[in-house]
């Protein structure tokens, strides 16, 4: 009896029908055994991969929990008569170690051990040579053996492309009612004055007080307004041609010249927007203008300094772009 409990184990080790470990992406592993018990068994003994696991369980091939005793790395399970097959299914973080960007998977275990990685994992060392290989599982066998992997960075990139594709589609119905919003911010003399005062007053009250205030003064204002709006207009303008005469060659000689220096459509249009604000302007300008994202327009108005047609430089906490003309 005691020699038969002695070689008990080794038996057992020949009846271990598949081992899978399935590693998640922060390292946790689930591990599942599945053994088939020699005939007329009552006990046995089963490996484990580890002695720190959680959630262990045993279940026969009908679902049903068996009673099992766990020391160490080491478990013993006590089988029905009906017994045929069970599954030992566990946890661990025990078998999974990261230094830097590299996770390592490593175990000792006498039987071969299917390992499925997280999605998008990068295999990059093997201890040794796969028995098999799958698109989603590599076997690997028995002995002492790592697998080391690495991960994919978040699919974050879509997602900031689409908040800021969704979030730029706001802005041109914003701009749409800026304006609206100031034409009513402009006739609020006239509108304003005359609708409030009917509303609180009776009808024959309101006549007498509009002649006094609201009629007299608002078509000044109107006036005012549309005065000062287009001195305003006209100064820019003759500001912003004043600006363009300084420069030294026309728009149409800086435009045929670059065409020829096969350069793309947004550093021509990067340039041009540059020259038709007197040539030099705020490089978050000149980006928003074309609307491209920061980086893009970092790395384009290097390559604009390093052909000799730009000069960048800081200007406070902002970078400006200045045109150089040879």
């Amino acid at each position: 009896m005691i020699l038969l409990l002695i070689t008990l184990p080794l038996v057992m080790a020949q009846n271990i029908e598949k081992v899978a470990v399935s590693v998640y992406p922060d390292g946790y592993v689930k591990v599942t055994e599945v053994i088939v018990p020699p005939n007329y068994s009552v006990v046995v003994n089963v490996p484990l991969l580890s002695s720190n696991v959680t959630g262990l369980s045993v279940f026969d091939q009908n679902g049903k929990p068996l009673l099992f005793e766990k020391n160490g790395s080491a478990l013993t399970v006590y089988l029905l008569n009906s017994t045929t097959q069970f599954n030992v299914t566990y946890f661990t973080a025990s078998l999974t170690t990261k230094t830097g960007e590299i996770w390592n998977l490593s175990y000792n275990f006498p039987y071969p051990v299917t390992v499925k990685l997280p999605p998008g994992a990068i295999v990059v060392a093997l201890s040794a040579v796969p028995l098999t290989i799958t698109s989603d599982s590599i076997t690997m066998p028995p002995g002492n053996q790592s697998v080391s992997y690495i991960l994919p960075p978040p699919t974050t990139t879509p997602e900031k492309t689409s908040t800021s594709s969704t979030s730029q589609l706001p802005s041109p119905s914003q701009t749409k009612t800026t304006p609206s919003t100031q034409t009513n911010s402009t006739t609020a003399p006239t509108l304003t004055s005359t609708p409030q005062t009917p509303s609180k007053t009776p009808v024959t009250i309101s006549n007498t007080s509009q002649p006094a205030s609201g009629k007299n003064y608002a078509p000044l204002f109107g006036v005012l307004a549309v005065v000062g709006i287009s001195v305003g207009a006209f100064l820019f303008k003759k500001r912003s041609k004043s600006q363009k005469t300084n420069l030294p060659v026309s728009r149409e000689e800086l435009l045929a010249k670059l065409e020829n220096l096969g350069l793309t459509d947004d550093e021509i249009n990067a340039l041009l927007y540059v020259y038709d604000h007197g040539g030099k302007a705020r490089q978050a300008d000149v980006r928003r203008a074309l609307g491209i994202p920061k980086t893009t327009a970092w790395r384009m108005f290097k390559r604009l300094e390093e052909k000799g047609l730009v000069r960048v430089y800081k200007r406070g906490k902002e970078n400006w772009v200045e045109l150089i003309f040879t």
